[in-house]
């Protein structure tokens, strides 16, 4: 049996399976040794939308997260429980509620990205100055494709 080509281990490197299988890895990773406090992975990104674009409608904010509305309002209901969020009336239509960030949700979120981003820079600072501009490129490639915000 002969070893793989460079060629063929380059197309399975970059194959969707093993692509969304290493996203997957790294996620968890940064998971569950970074902690979350005690958010849900869809809250905590829900809480980290909020704080970046407050005030913002339960329903702008549930298209930026790709979730249904009644899903999110779910999400919202538990941040507001925990003080994270608070709901303040719109000034444009008396009707709809806008979602603010409290203090304490900012505090968690900064809290969470603090070792997370402790952990993500432990590992890229182990890599070779061309493999962290490799690994930038590359992340901000795919989240331009894929449209994130």
């Amino acid at each position: 049996m002969t070893s793989p080509s460079t060629a063929e281990r380059i197309d399975s490197a970059t194959s969707v399976p093993t692509l969304y299988h290493l996203l997957t890895r790294i996620n968890r990773t940064l998971r569950t040794r970074g902690g979350n406090g005690n958010l849900s992975a869809g809250a905590a990104a829900a809480l980290w939308t909020i704080i970046n674009h407050a005030p913002i409608r339960l329903s702008a904010l549930a298209e930026r997260e790709s979730v249904s509305a009644p899903t999110m309002s779910r999400i919202v209901a538990s941040l507001e429980e925990q003080g994270y969020v608070q709901r303040t009336t719109d000034p444009d239509d008396g009707r709809a509620r806008l979602l603010d960030p409290t203090a304490q949700g900012i505090e968690i979120i900064a809290n969470t990205r603090t070792r997370r981003a402790r952990l993500l820079a432990e590992a890229i600072d182990g890599l070779d100055p061309d493999d962290r501009a490799t690994v930038g490129r590359g992340l901000t490639i795919l989240a331009d494709a894929l449209g994130t915000t």
